[in-house]
Formats: structure tokens, C-alpha cells, sequence
């Protein structure tokens, strides 16, 4: 059996490796384009980290977030978002602070609506019952005449 030995690549988000015979072994194991190796992406390694895990698990692709001093599984975690800089921390605050005076304005204009629309309808009431009044006394006078007849 030929000897393994240990790829290492940079795929995605992750560092990865695998103990292999070949690299076109190491690429299926990956599952990566055929270009990887042509392209930098992918390399032989000595790393002993690496090829302790790899040898453990030959023909087996391994992997840890790019970066990390974490030990290469099959299934590594998700790597940790980048902290947010001052000036991503300020435009988040300014942005928040927009939106909380863009809704508070927002609010007002409802509720400056809403009254407008409660004097519409107080002054329409008291126009119906000024004419409510205007046909009550006309029916008034109405059945005076009838029964004054």
C-alpha cells in the first residue's frame, strides 16, 4: 500500500486536511475542483497538528474554522463572527438612534391624524344634529297645521 500523505486547503470558511495517497484523492475527499492544487488553495503539509489529526483518520476530510488554532473534526463549529470595529459599533448607535426618532415621529403624525379626524367627526355630529333640530321643528309645525285644520 502506498504511503499517506497529509493535504491541507483553505475551502470556505474552513481550514481543511486529509490523509491521502494522491491529491486527486484529496480533492474527491474534499470534494473540490481539480484546479485546487494549481491554484494555491491546496498543499502537502508537515503541520504535526494537521497530520496527527489526518493520519487518525485517513481518506477522511477534516476541518476547523480558517485561522484557528482549533484541533481539525469532521463536523467543526461555525467560526466566530468578526468583532465589531468603534466606528461599526457608532454607525449601529447613529442608525438605531434614526430609527427611534423616525418612529417617534411616525406616532405623532398618527396621532395628529387621529385628532384631526376626531374634530372632522365632532363637527359633522353637531351639523347633523343642527339639522336634526331644523327638521324637528319643522315637523313640529308640520302637525300643528295638520291638526289645526
Amino acid at each position: 500500500m502506498p504511503a499517506l500523505k497529509v493535504f491541507r486547503a483553505h475551502l470556505g470558511f474552513y481550514d481543511t486536511v486529509v490523509a491521502t495517497t494522491s491529491q486527486k484523492k484529496a480533492l474527491a475527499a474534499w470534494g473540490a475542483g481539480p484546479s485546487e492544487f494549481a491554484k494555491g488553495f491546496a498543499a502537502a503539509t508537515k503541520d504535526a497538528a494537521a497530520v496527527s489529526a489526518a493520519l487518525a483518520c485517513p481518506g477522511v476530510a477534516l476541518r476547523r474554522p480558517w485561522g484557528s488554532t482549533a484541533p481539525f473534526k469532521r463536523e467543526a463549529e461555525l467560526p466566530a463572527p468578526p468583532k465589531p470595529t468603534a466606528a461599526q459599533k457608532k454607525r449601529a448607535a447613529e442608525e438605531k438612534l434614526r430609527h427611534r426618532k423616525k418612529a417617534a415621529a411616525q406616532r405623532h403624525a398618527e396621532k395628529r391624524r387621529a385628532r384631526a379626524d376626531a374634530e372632522r367627526a365632532k363637527a359633522e355630529l353637531a351639523e347633523i344634529a343642527q339639522a336634526q333640530g331644523e327638521l324637528e321643528r319643522r315637523r313640529t309645525l308640520l302637525q300643528k297645521k295638520l291638526h289645526a285644520r
